[in-house]
C-alpha cells in the first residue's frame, strides 16, 4: 500500500514536470512564431552563403565545420548585441564573425509580426572548402572555368547589392566592386591575351 502510494507520487511529480516542460514550450511558441519561417531563414542563410565566396581563400580553405550562428537581429535586419557564433574551430569562428559582418542587413521580416526591440533566430552554416590539388590549377581549361565562374559571380553580385539597395531604398549600383578570390588575376590575365591577339591581327 504504501509503495503504490510512494509510486503514485513519484508518477505525479514525473508528470507535473512534464508538463511544466510542455507549457514553457507552449509560452514562447506565440512569442516565437517568426522563428518557424523557413522562407525568411532561407533568405538569410542565401545571403550568408553568397558572402561566404569573399571570405579569404587562403584562411578558408581546407577548412570543415558547421558553424551556428545564434543571430539577434532587429527589425531593419542588422544584428544586435548578444549575437553568438558557436564552434569548435576558432578560425571557423574568426571567419563566421567576417561573414557576419559583411552580410548585414539582412532581409527585413515585412511579413512576420516581431518584436520591435530585438529576436533571435538560429541559423546553422557548413563550411566545407576542400583543398586546392595540382590538377585543378594551371591549365587553360582551368583558366577559361575561372573566368566564367568570375563573370558568373559579378552577375549574381550585382543582382545582390540591387536588391540589398532595394531593401534600404537606396540608389541601386551599376557596378560591381568585390570580387571572389583570383577574378581579378583571371581578367588581368584575359585583357592580356586578348590585346595581344588584337596587336598580332593588326
Amino acid at each position: 500500500m504504501l509503495k503504490s502510494r510512494v509510486l503514485s507520487i513519484c508518477l505525479g511529480v514525473v508528470a507535473l514536470m512534464s508538463m511544466g516542460a510542455v507549457s514553457a514550450v507552449a509560452r514562447d511558441a506565440p512569442g516565437n512564431e517568426f522563428s518557424l519561417s523557413e522562407e525568411w531563414k532561407n533568405q538569410i542563410l542565401a545571403d550568408l552563403e553568397h558572402n561566404k565566396r569573399y571570405l579569404p581563400g587562403a584562411r578558408i580553405r581546407g577548412r570543415f565545420g558547421v558553424v551556428r550562428f545564434e543571430l539577434k537581429m532587429n527589425r531593419a535586419g542588422w544584428v544586435l548585441p548578444g549575437t553568438r557564433i558557436v564552434t569548435l574551430d576558432d578560425e571557423l569562428g574568426r571567419l563566421a564573425l567576417l561573414l557576419l559582418q559583411q552580410s548585414q542587413p539582412f532581409p527585413p521580416p515585412d511579413q512576420l509580426k516581431v518584436p520591435d526591440a530585438g529576436f533571435r533566430m538560429v541559423v546553422p552554416m557548413r563550411f566545407n572548402s576542400p583543398p586546392l590539388s595540382e590538377e585543378t590549377i594551371g591549365g587553360p581549361d582551368f583558366e577559361r572555368r575561372k573566368l566564367l565562374e568570375c563573370y558568373e559571380a559579378d552577375q549574381q553580385e550585382l543582382e545582390y547589392q540591387r536588391r540589398k539597395a532595394a531593401r534600404r531604398r537606396l540608389a541601386p549600383p551599376d557596378a560591381v566592386y568585390r570580387m571572389p578570390e583570383g577574378c581579378f588575376e583571371a581578367k588581368r590575365r584575359a585583357s592580356e591575351r586578348q590585346g595581344s591577339v588584337s596587336g598580332m591581327a593588326e
